[in-house]
């Protein structure tokens, strides 16, 4: 049977002198939860702890962001004092290379590569504006592009030759780049060909029951969120519109080690703060993986 009151003895002796009593009781408080699901899941040693095991407790915790990030930064502290007494077999910055801190949980919400790409296929092509939507959820997907960019988006944006989007963005008036992927080029082209109603306009995406551009970037944010459902994506406590694509994707970028400089340059950030706050990102966990975090 695992020794609890000597693993947290361990744990407790090595936390610095200068803490508060309530930051460590809230720390031993979690480590004894912790500790008590790997005793009922029959863990006799503490060397038999699997990585799915600490996930798995996590994500059985009913527990708000906040307090899920908190105990991740908690576990992940645990595993590294009990491997560098050598008591495990890997230490916490292998089971939490970086831990999204969700400050701003309430705004932002992030949703799977393979959520998004669900979202994106339940689109229905058969309906008269089916392309139509299709083209601007893709764009919003996969370049980060903000709705209002998105929906006013104009011929001239577009250089075909280079595959790219080049504008000035509405919100910030910072001028930004994006490359289109071969879908979003041939899905585009198809829309332009066979999908637009006639119109002399120089926007791109013109509304089908007026014949006109939209006049408000919010026809997309209801077009994702409608998408979210129709795909029957997990939307509880989550926002789920338009911008919430344009955060997934800058967070998928960030698992996949992209440097934050990239990340800042896709999201037109002037910024790399702003790009730091907008992940909500644990820096000390990205300088232990030695992404390219200027300092």
């Amino acid at each position: 049977m695992m020794d609890k009151a000597k693993c947290i003895d361990i744990y407790l002796k090595q936390q610095d002198k200068n803490l508060k009593e309530a930051t460590i009781k809230g720390k031993l408080k979690v480590i004894k939860q912790f500790l008590d699901y790997c005793i009922a899941n029959e863990i006799g040693n503490i060397r038999n702890i699997q990585k799915n095991d600490v996930y798995g407790f996590v994500q059985l915790k009913n527990w708000a962001s906040q307090s899920r990030s908190s105990a991740q930064f908690t576990i992940r502290d645990f595993f590294n004092v009990m491997k560098k007494l050598e008591l495990v077999d890997y230490d916490g910055y292998e089971l939490y290379p970086i831990i999204f801190t969700n400050k701003r949980s309430k705004i932002l919400s992030y949703y799977s590569p393979e959520e998004i790409s669900k979202i994106i296929n339940s689109i229905d092509l058969t309906n008269e504006c089916g392309i139509r939507d299709k083209c601007m959820v893709l764009i919003a997907a996969e370049t980060g592009l903000r709705a209002s960019d998105i929906v006013f988006l104009k011929f001239s944006e577009i250089k075909w030759d280079k595959n790219i989007i080049q504008k000035m963005q509405m919100k910030t008036k910072q001028p930004i780049e994006v490359p289109i992927s071969d879908n979003i080029k041939y899905l585009l082209l198809d829309y332009l060909k066979n999908h637009r109603v006639s119109d002399d306009s120089e926007y791109i995406f013109i509304n089908t029951q007026t014949g006109v551009p939209f006049n408000d970037a919010a026809v997309l944010t209801h077009t994702v969120r409608k998408a979210f459902i129709k795909a029957n994506i997990n939307i509880r406590n989550k926002k789920a519109g338009a911008h919430s694509l344009r955060h997934s994707l800058a967070t998928n970028l960030l698992k996949n080690n992209t440097p934050l400089p990239v990340i800042k340059g896709i999201l037109g950030h002037t910024n790399i703060s702003t790009t730091e706050k907008y992940l909500s990102i644990d820096i000390e966990g990205l300088r232990m993986v030695s992404l390219e975090v200027p300092l």
